[in-house]
């Protein structure tokens, strides 16, 4: 059986990997995703004439060209490269990229030739290689690099990350919590935890019914470093975001056949929980007020009834506040639906429900922060 990892990795990146290949030639990934390639091919025997791209008498003669066969080469993602078809957008580029060869256009890939392995992989282009195999062209125009180990082809690879903004933010993340000493490891491996903990997939190779997925990696550490409710001060690597873990069980508590949960509405109902905390029951009695809330505002509204539109019907559909907007608009939902609560006689005996200012509110869209205890809802 070939070793799935050929070079030490975390327990984390392990359990984000579990559900896929990280080693694989070419052919085995159109093999793991034959999907693309019936497309192609498809496409191709639509066409008359075919055309059939070749890189003959394109470079010149005096400046020949190197060349190498991508089917020589592996691609192993624990040393630090990307699976070219693993997201739906890519295999989109590799189908257009494929449909639309020229070779007049194509930028010679990067190969690294790992010495003490003795092995060729592909470091970057693998997109390009995908493209070409799947017209049939083999022999690619490449730069093959002597490399002595795996360490420094992942040096290379996180050198050319910093710059490669095609590459995405997933990708990004699976390599620092693959490395130990990457600068952002801590908060990787605290993200991938909390997602572990709270019950929910950072991608969908790891959903399944009971963890829906939370696309967008840098909006959910957003979440978990200002509204995540971790003592001020927590440094990545020690956080563990309570208040998350809480948002996540009220919005599966009110859509529990969720399988996807929008991270603006995460956002939103995570700094809810955050500035409610000394205006609710304390424990079980709190939750469970906080859940109902849910449930009461999705059938609020019959537009509710699908969490994909909280964000435009709230009126939270800014990116860069969802928090403030969110918890504000939820703020004023909680004082229509619930504005007849403590009307009656009262239970001493019972915390009363809050009703949130107008200041309350607007200082909340404006920014992020709990409010002291209001005695008045205290039970006597």
């Amino acid at each position: 059986m070939i070793q799935q990892y050929t070079s030490p990795v975390t327990r984390q990146y392990k359990q984000a990997t579990k559900r896929r290949n990280v080693r694989y030639t070419i052919e085995d990934n159109f093999d793991s995703y034959p999907e693309v390639k019936e497309s192609y091919l498809a496409w191709r025997n639509k066409q008359n004439p075919v055309q059939l791209a070749t890189f003959a008498n394109i470079f010149h003669a005096s400046h020949p060209q190197s060349m190498f066969d991508i089917r020589d080469a592996e691609i192993r993602e624990d040393w630090g490269q990307r699976n070219a078809l693993l997201e739906q957008a890519r295999k989109k580029k590799i189908l257009g990229m494929a449909k639309n060869f020229d070779p007049m256009l194509f930028e010679p890939i990067s190969v690294d030739y790992i010495a003490n392995e003795g092995v060729y992989i592909i470091r970057d282009g693998g997109g390009r290689a995908h493209a070409s195999y799947l017209c049939g062209i083999y022999n690619v125009p490449a730069t093959v690099r002597y490399i002595d180990s795996y360490e420094d082809s992942r040096r290379l690879f996180n050198a050319q990350d910093k710059y490669a903004t095609a590459i995405s933010s997933y990708d990004k993340f699976l390599q620092q919590l693959l490395n130990k000493d990457h600068t952002r490891h801590n908060m990787a491996s605290d993200t991938w935890n909390i997602a572990k903990s709270s019950g929910f997939s950072l991608h969908y190779s790891n959903k399944d019914s009971s963890t829906p997925l939370v696309e967008g990696i840098q909006l959910l550490q957003r979440i978990i470093r200002v509204v995540g409710g971790d003592p001020k001060g927590t440094p990545w690597g020690e956080k563990t975001a309570p208040n998350l873990a809480i948002a996540v069980d009220l919005i599966k508590h009110a859509f529990p056949d969720i399988e996807e949960i929008p991270a603006s509405v995460l956002e939103a109902v995570t700094a809810y929980v955050h500035i409610s905390k000394n205006r609710i029951p304390s424990g079980g009695a709190g939750i469970s007020r906080l859940k109902d809330f849910m449930a009461d505002v999705r059938v609020s509204e019959d537009k509710l009834n699908d969490i994909n539109n909280w964000t435009t019907r709230l009126g939270f559909d800014s990116a860069n506040n969802y928090a403030t907007y969110g918890a504000s608009t939820l703020m004023e939902k909680w004082n229509d639906l619930y504005k007849f609560k403590n009307n009656g006689i009262r239970n001493k005996s019972t915390y009363r429900w809050v009703k949130w200012g107008n200041d309350e509110v607007a200082i909340t869209k404006m920014n992020i922060m709990q409010f002291a205890r209001d005695e008045s809802l205290l039970p006597e």
